[in-house]
């Protein structure tokens, strides 16, 4: 080869290595924090696995192909290093940080907040409600924290892992989170192959990871826009109609005396670990606080109770009460609790706090239900059901992080006379509080 031609491919191959070495790097990851922490997220672009905790709970998915084709486009599409801006401590924008190569960079991109939003981020008080108008609450029946026990046997008790909303004969459903319907069939309650229009769902997969399940539904009443969108596995955009909640044949004697006409909504992670869904809808108006019948001191096995007059054993804390929601007429469990103690110089000797229930303990209903309500023990029995409710929760059974809580140890809050105070909070930080006078021999 002449020497001519060998110097000018050495000069072309020179100039494609400086063309190369100029792009840059691609980005591995993006990462976002919201609310002051309560969710971290982190995409990694190569696979479209999403790594989120919601608070305690771990919400990890994977991104659908087609969604990340689209955050990767709309990435592609950027200049990060000039639209980066400065932190500026405002919650409502998250931030963004994301790496190349081995440089890693914290900031805030505003045109990438709505794809990173409505993609990564589970809705906080934003999501729209499954009837219209979708905007606006409407009565609760039900919550993730309900007590049920239809059944005489032992054992049967349950959490009701989803929220009922309670509406008209007939009312029709629509979609609250664009999503792709998986399902539309009976399900398991219907017992086994039996098919009872009672037990009918549609199931959407949302784009953010979320798999909301819509108990209730009318089987004749599934419209044509679900039905077109599981065939072709389009996105089911919110507001699309889902269909029409069944006759509910029950009445619900304990309070409405009417017949208990509702969705059943249930929202999981991909885990299928129910979520709190009163955190995510719109907000309900209510400025009710709980109300605090009585607490209760019981021994630490559960079995008896304390005279709190003359305390020497090692106790829980008993809550009996509920919360009237907005204007609702079925009493609600509240969310959370808190327990402090002081010595008669107002001197603070304890503080604990009940786990809060942003998600269920865990996946299985049946789990924790007696031990996170009384089921009979200590001569308290909870009551959920079409009749009477009644709630007795051990507000010290679980900690703030849903592990199994330790009794309060007397002999640690010294000797003479104390006051324990219980505070009782709902959805939407409404509290109410109750003082139990002690005496420490």
């Amino acid at each position: 080869m002449p020497l001519f031609a060998v110097i000018l491919l050495l000069f072309l191959f020179s100039c494609d290595d400086a063309a190369v070495s100029k792009k840059p790097d691609p980005l591995v990851f993006i990462s976002i924090e919201r609310n002051e922490g309560i969710q971290q997220t982190t995409l990694y672009l190569d696979s479209g696995a999403v790594n989120r905790v919601f608070a305690t709970v771990d919400a990890s998915f994977a991104l659908h192909a087609d969604d990340l084709a689209a955050v990767s486009e709309a990435v592609a599409a950027l200049d990060l290093e000039k639209e980066c801006t400065e932190p500026t401590g405002d919650t409502d924008t998250p931030l963004l940080t994301y790496r190349r190569g081995t440089v890693t960079t914290t900031c805030v991109v505003r045109s990438l907040k709505a794809a990173l939003d409505s993609l990564l981020l589970i809705p906080e008080r934003t999501m729209l409600w499954p009837f219209r108008p979708q905007n606006e609450p409407h009565p609760i029946g039900h919550t993730i924290l309900s007590f049920q026990d239809y059944s005489p046997l032992s054992g049967d008790e349950y959490f009701h892992p989803g929220v009922d909303i309670l509406m008209p004969e007939n009312s029709v459903v629509y979609n609250i989170l664009p999503g792709r319907v998986v399902k539309y069939d009976y399900y398991d309650l219907s017992g086994g192959e039996a098919q009872d229009r009672m037990y009918f769902e549609v199931v959407v997969e949302t784009q953010n990871g979320l798999t909301i399940q819509y108990h209730h539904i009318d089987p004749d009443s599934v419209s044509d826009t679900v039905k077109d969108a599981k065939q072709s596995g389009e996105v089911l955009p919110a507001g699309a109609e889902i269909g029409h909640i069944v006759s509910w044949p029950v009445v619900e004697t304990g309070y409405s005396n009417e017949p208990f006409h509702h969705l059943h909504l249930n929202i999981f992670t991909r885990d299928l670990l129910p979520l709190n869904g009163l955190q995510m809808l719109i907000a309900h108006p209510d400025t009710i606080p709980p109300v605090i019948e009585s607490v209760t001191l019981v021994n630490g096995a559960v079995s008896a109770v304390l005279d709190p007059a003359a305390l020497t054993a090692d106790f829980h804390v008993i809550f009996e009460g509920y919360d009237m929601l907005d204007d609702n007429v079925w009493p609600l469990p509240p969310r959370r609790y808190t327990v402090t103690v002081k010595d008669g110089k107002g001197k603070s000797l304890l503080e604990r706090n009940s786990y809060d229930y942003l998600a269920a303990l865990s996946t299985k209903k049946e789990d924790f239900a007696c031990d996170y309500y009384l089921c009979g023990a200590a001569g308290m029995s909870t009551k959920g059901d079409y009749g009477p409710r009644a709630m007795f929760v051990n507000v010290t059974a679980f900690d703030e992080a849903g592990a199994a809580g330790a009794p309060i140890a007397a002999n640690e809050l010294g000797n003479g006379e104390r006051t324990l105070t219980l505070t009782a909070c709902d959805e939407y930080d409404n509290c109410a509080t109750k003082k139990l006078g002690m005496v420490i021999p």
